[in-house]
């Protein structure tokens, strides 16, 4: 195993910062603009990266490069809000429908990496938490990294789907609460099915500790 330090899977204080941009959005989008409404939550998302490194919290280019990518979806969305570009859509429809795409993207990229037998899980979990290089190397681990990333892949796919249909068969208001509630406690029971169906099959394997030791075992950067 590598004594390279690895960044916390699970860190207190990341609700409060998923949750301010949700509200910021929404009050600003009723009470003044979109404009307004995408450079709150933007900033605050870019406030929330900088935090997080400042905690000492090894953010790697996972939080910056989200960062960047919300940078450059309220851009194009404020430009088209401005009438400086013309994609024959609201700006409202242009902000939702980056993520839309996105998602599903993000799903097809992910499952292209199982299809050439490289699951993205394999090559991302070693990155954040200190395995055994035996387990690694075992057959059941890449098996199970595989069948975990098909999850994601339904996850990102599914979610994009339901929050495009979502976006055209309500208002607005109730289609960006009853999304971000929705995305939300999908997502958590997700990762908690994801975890304790890697933990079952994993389990078998002399060389790996345990779900909990393994989240435990991961450390602040130095």
């Amino acid at each position: 195993m590598s004594d390279k330090p690895k960044p916390r899977l699970l860190e207190g204080g990341g609700n409060f910062d998923q949750v301010m941009p949700v509200v910021l959005f929404l009050l600003l989008f009723n009470l003044v603009n979109i404009t307004a409404a995408v450079v709150a939550a933007t900033l605050w998302s870019l406030k929330a990266a900088i935090s997080r490194r400042r905690r000492g919290l090894n953010i790697g280019w996972w939080l910056p490069g989200v960062t960047a990518y919300l940078i450059v979806r309220s851009t194009v969305t404020i430009m088209v809000e401005h009438d400086l570009v013309d994609f024959g859509i609201s700006s409202k429809a242009v902000y939702f429908g980056i993520g839309f795409v996105t998602k599903i993207l993000v799903g097809m990229v992910i499952a292209g990496t199982i299809m050439v037998g490289r699951p993205f899980l394999a090559w991302a979990i070693p990155k954040v938490v200190d395995l055994h290089d035996d387990l690694l190397a075992d057959p059941r681990f890449a098996r199970t990294m595989s069948s975990a990333t098909w999850l994601i892949v339904a996850y990102e796919i599914g979610s994009g789907v339901w929050d495009i249909w979502l976006f055209n068969n309500s208002g607005f208001n109730l289609f960006f609460l009853t999304r971000s509630v929705t995305n939300f406690v999908v997502s958590f029971v997700a990762i908690s099915v994801g975890l304790m169906y890697i933990d079952k099959k994993l389990e078998p394997i002399e060389t790996y500790p345990g779900i909990v030791e393994v989240l435990e075992s991961s450390s602040r950067i130095r």
